[in-house]
C-alpha cells in the first residue's frame, strides 16, 4: 500500500465556487457605483418616445395660441408626426379646455357674460 505524502492543502470545490460568486458580486457592485449598469441596460429607450424638450416646446406653442386667443391654431396646432401620434391637439398636451382656460382677462380671471361670449365668438371667426 502506497501512502502519498501530501504537504500542501488542497482547495475544495466549494471554496472555488464561493470565490467566483464573490468576484461576480464585486464586479456588479463596481458597475453599479460607476454607472456602468445604466450604460449596459439604459440604452433600451423606446424608439417612438418623444423627448421632453419637444413636449415642452409644443405645450408652450399651445399656451401661446391660448393667450393670443387663436382658437383656429389651438384646434389645429400642426404637430409633427411623432408628437401628433401621442397628442391629437392642444387640449391633450396642455390639459386645458380652450373655453375654460383661454378666455381670461388681464388678471387671469375667466371672462363672464358678454365678454365671454365675445371671446368665444372671436375665437371661432
Amino acid at each position: 500500500m502506497v501512502i502519498l505524502n501530501k504537504k500542501g492543502m488542497d482547495i475544495s470545490l466549494n471554496f472555488i465556487i464561493l470565490a467566483v460568486l464573490a468576484l461576480i458580486a464585486l464586479i456588479v457592485i463596481a458597475l453599479f457605483f460607476t454607472g456602468g449598469l445604466t450604460n449596459l441596460f439604459g440604452q433600451t429607450e423606446d424608439v417612438g418616445s418623444i423627448g421632453s424638450e419637444k413636449v415642452a416646446l409644443y405645450t408652450a406653442k399651445c399656451n401661446f395660441y391660448c393667450s393670443s386667443r387663436d382658437k383656429t391654431a389651438w384646434n389645429n396646432p400642426q404637430f409633427p408626426e411623432d408628437v401628433a401620434a401621442a397628442y391629437q391637439g392642444c387640449p391633450q398636451i396642455t390639459g386645458k379646455d380652450y373655453d375654460a382656460s383661454c378666455c381670461n382677462d388681464a388678471s387671469g380671471k375667466l371672462l363672464t357674460g358678454q365678454d365671454l361670449s365675445d371671446c368665444k365668438a372671436a375665437a371661432t371667426s
